[in-house]
């Protein structure tokens, strides 16, 4: 590399809070636990940021109200489901006759779950965001699980005020309330409010990421082992310290940390890290 091209990465590291710059111009790496700490935070921070301009759920209904005023669109263009059943057979007639595609962003678990795996084996793309509070409960990650095994694609926030579906692009279904899809549903045909409810989905899809463990069991807690190796892992720079803090061969060491990333689904150790950090195994 260019001398003004180190320099760069440089300045560049060192806004990130990665590298330390003492007397001397001697550079330092900060310990890696504290550097994968600094880019989750800068992470979470930009996301936060993209998804306070993103998610107006209060906003997007005001508009839906609106839009229901006399001579604002056709009365029957958008339609209100009060009743919890009458809701869930509307969503499932919708996801029945469904011939391309199915959006939806689900805050908390949901029940169209069953409809949506009909949808999948008979060929219609399904997109679902989901909060990522929403995976720390057993029921949402064995749905959200046996959805993206059957080919749907699942990616998660860690804040989302909408819940929202939208049929082949024409039809949509926008609850008023995040916390509960059950009731209080607004049912919209009206083609250029379908167009921005889809358009805002897209770009929650957008900032939002692939879950790690989607589509794949994963065990709920580690072994004694695995979360000695984890630690040490973080805080050992190298891999002769952690196999002696261990009592076992360097080799042993290396070929047990394989097995974990592989277990996570890691493709590194710092991505392993922040697996495990997400999981709150260490």
């Amino acid at each position: 590399m260019s001398r003004s091209a180190v320099d760069g990465a440089v300045e560049r590291l060192c806004r990130l809070g990665l590298l330390e710059v003492v007397e001397g111009n001697e550079v330092f790496a900060i310990a890696p636990e504290a550097a994968i700490d600094r880019l989750t935070d800068l992470r979470l921070q930009q996301l936060h940021r993209d998804l306070r301009g993103i998610t107006q759920s209060h906003r997007l209904v005001g508009e839906l109200r609106a839009a229901q005023e006399p001579g604002a669109v056709p009365t029957e263009s958008i339609e209100r489901l009060r009743d919890a059943m009458a809701v869930r057979e509307r969503i499932d007639r919708l996801t029945l006759f469904a011939r391309r595609e199915i959006v939806s962003a689900q805050p908390s678990a949901d029940h169209e779950h069953p409809a949506l795996l009909r949808a999948l084996r008979r060929g219609v793309r399904v997109r679902t965001v989901v909060a990522s509070e929403a995976l720390h409960r057993e029921p949402m990650l064995s749905r959200m699980r046996s959805l993206a095994q059957q080919g749907a694609e699942v990616r998660v926030v860690d804040r989302l005020g909408e819940h929202m579906l939208v049929f082949d692009g024409r039809i949509a279904v926008v609850s008023e309330d995040a916390a509960d899809a059950s009731h209080d549903v607004l049912v919209v045909q009206e083609g250029g409010l379908v167009k921005s409810i889809g358009a805002l989905f897209d770009k929650i899809w957008d900032c939002a990421r692939v879950p790690v463990d989607a589509g794949r069991p994963v065990a709920s807690s580690p072994t004694d082992s695995e979360r000695q190796i984890l630690t040490l892992m973080c805080q050992v720079g190298k891999d002769e310290a952690g196999a002696r803090a261990m009592g076992v061969s360097v080799r042993t060491y290396r070929r047990r940390i394989a097995e974990l990333l592989a277990a996570l689904g890691a493709g590194n150790r710092a991505q392993a890290a922040l697996i495990a950090r997400e999981r709150g195994w260490i």
